[in-house]
């Protein structure tokens, strides 16, 4: 797709500081087709070392797991889920079928090994992780914690939500700038389900910096907490329904990241399970048959029609440098319109003092200010915005924020 100068960022500034920003984090961050690679390999190459026969890769083992037993690795979506939540155990599932069926191990000595091997994998692909990131990943990062708001509150706070299982606070370059991460794999469902996002919040609604928004907030009340959220939390994602449209429907500001699905293919169609995988989902499923789930279908259609609407993102950026920029930029517009906010009030409540439009009832208050109706029209105005009674000459309005004529 070719891109102009002028297609690097195309933002809508809005008029709030922002708090709190979360990430989304495999083809956001960091390209997840050659760390997952990277990962597999080095795996592939620990289990030659210790002669462990594979007829077919592990990760290709997972595929053939899922597809045959979606339930298992995507329990609250059941068999409509479209990729798996339960990643870590689906890896493991895998390796130790590996060991169980075509190297003979028993099944306390497969989950044994297959735990150090798994180990093993998560080390390699952390690893990876700094060699496939996006461009300027811990220069924005830097340029967000670097946020401070007009009153005083601790910096930015900085998380992930992901449907992935990494924890960037286990990657030594990424560790300081993040204070919380949600993945889907300790809800059950991926996104774009509410209960995803709703645990980031609740999360963020404990964090002290932030208690000047969430004070005496019931924590429980999911409708109260939604209600709370605004623009002043920015998520940032490559996925347009998971993330920037999940994130618009509970009314947070939202950065389209594409630098690294501009040259997205789709998938590799699945080979066709084998008779001896269907036995080993077998085995599965019967010792995870005492815990129930709830099965729910999540329709991505019908989560468009309804949170779509005529909404879009906030923010497309195609390099991943502009995130940070364009962060910095809505924070330090909202703060500069506060202050001018503030001016504007001061001066044009002084001016309207001073032509008897209010009065000061000193009888009661020094700071306490009674409106008195104007004399005429001409005395004042209404903004264009929001509709609110302002002074004739008032260049910003008290009630939204806005620039007047």
């Amino acid at each position: 797709m070719e891109q102009t100068e002028d297609d690097a960022v195309k933002v809508n500034y809005g008029s709030s500081q922002v708090r709190v920003v979360s990430f989304d984090l495999d083809n956001t961050l960091w390209k997840t087709g050659p760390t997952i690679q990277a990962a597999n390999d080095v795996m592939k190459a620990y289990l030659d070392e210790k002669d462990i026969s594979q007829p077919e890769r592990v990760e290709k083992v997972m595929g053939q797991l899922f597809k045959l037993s979606k339930s298992t690795y995507a329990p609250l979506a059941g068999d409509d889920a479209k990729a798996p939540v339960l990643l870590t155990q689906l890896r493991k599932d895998a390796l130790r079928f590996v060991l169980e069926e075509h190297n003979g191990y028993s099944e306390v000595d497969a989950t044994e090994f297959a735990d150090r091997a798994f180990a093993i994998w998560t080390t390699a692909r952390h690893e990876a992780l700094p060699l496939n990131f996006a461009s300027s990943v811990v220069s924005c990062l830097e340029q967000i914690r670097g946020i401070q708001s007009s009153g005083g509150q601790q910096p930015v706070l900085i998380g992930a939500i992901t449907d992935g299982n990494s924890d960037p606070r286990t990657v030594p370059i990424l560790r300081e700038f993040f204070d919380f991460v949600v993945n889907a794999e300790s809800i059950g469902v991926g996104k774009p389900d509410r209960r995803v996002y709703m645990k980031a919040i609740k999360e963020v609604a404990s964090h002290p910096s932030l208690q000047d928004i969430f004070e005496d907030v019931d924590a429980d009340n999911e409708d109260l907490l939604e209600d709370i959220i605004g623009p002043w939390w920015v998520h940032v994602g490559d996925d347009f329904l998971k993330d920037i449209v999940a994130a618009k429907d509970l009314g947070m500001r939202s950065i389209w990241a594409k630098e690294l699905v501009q040259d997205q293919t789709e998938p590799e169609a699945p080979k066709a399970p084998t008779k001896s995988v269907e036995e080993f989902v077998q085995e599965i499923s019967a010792k995870l048959a005492d815990n129930s789930v709830v099965e729910m279908a999540v329709g991505s259609e019908d989560y468009l029609a309804g949170s779509l609407r005529d909404e879009f993102a906030d923010a497309t950026v195609f390099s991943f440098e502009h995130v940070g920029e364009t962060i910095v930029a809505w924070h330090q517009h909202a703060a500069t319109t506060i202050k001018a906010v503030s001016t504007a009030k001061a001066s044009s409540t002084l001016k309207a003092v001073e032509d008897g439009t209010v009065a000061v009832d000193l009888a009661n208050s020094s700071d306490k200010l009674v409106e008195n109706p104007p004399t005429s029209v001409g005395e004042s105005k209404f903004c264009m915005s929001c509709g609110a009674k302002l002074p004739v000459d008032a260049k910003f309005c008290a009630s939204c924020g806005e620039k007047q004529p």
